[in-house]
């Protein structure tokens, strides 16, 4: 599954985060949220803001991105010192949703897989466990975080052997659960 970290504020998805400066010419290390993220790009207007901020502070144009130890190095314009690139830290880094990139046939962006109803399929029926809160992404698996109508949270590993099928337009995310893992 691939995704973003959810952000949900308006039309701003945040992608992530700004790290250390690197070098003397105003580059710095972006964290991004999501390691498979490709929407870090020369030519986008990235959007920086305090993290959980509705308002961007200031937007750029990436004018650089190359990869150091596999972590995304950029140069936006108007950063031209290490001192100025500093500044930065700590910021996140935001696009606006139209300037996500299309992902490919039955890849989905966390963001809009929020609020779709989980089923359990297993044995035929279908068992509505909940409604999709969040993906956690932070462990060696996604992790799907599901409340249910009783307000419990329910933890699904987002692996092969749970998940059956993602209807976007439907909203409905199946797995198949073994006997006993939700009590």
């Amino acid at each position: 599954m691939r995704s973003l970290k959810t952000n949900r504020s308006g039309d701003i998805v945040a992608i992530g985060r700004v790290g250390s400066a690197a070098g003397l010419k105003g580059e710095f290390r972006v964290n991004l949220y999501a390691a498979d993220s490709e929407n870090l790009k020369e030519g986008k207007v990235l959007l920086f803001r305090h993290v959980g901020g509705a308002a961007a502070e200031f937007s750029a144009e990436c004018d650089r991105v190359r990869y150091q130890k596999d972590k995304p190095v950029i140069k936006v314009a108007g950063i031209d010192d290490r001192n100025a690139a500093e500044e930065l830290r700590g910021l996140e880094v935001a696009i606006e949703a139209d300037d996500l990139d299309e992902l490919p046939e039955g890849e989905h962006y966390v963001r809009d897989l929020i609020g779709c109803k989980v089923v359990d399929i297993a044995g035929g029926g279908s068992a509505e466990i909940g409604v999709l809160k969040d993906v956690i992404q932070n462990t060696a698996q996604s992790v799907l975080e599901v409340e249910t109508a009783e307000g419990r949270t329910v933890l699904i590993p987002a692996v092969d052997a749970f998940m059956r099928r993602i209807d976007e337009e439907a909203g409905l995310i199946e797995v198949e659960l073994i006997p006993g893992f939700i009590e």
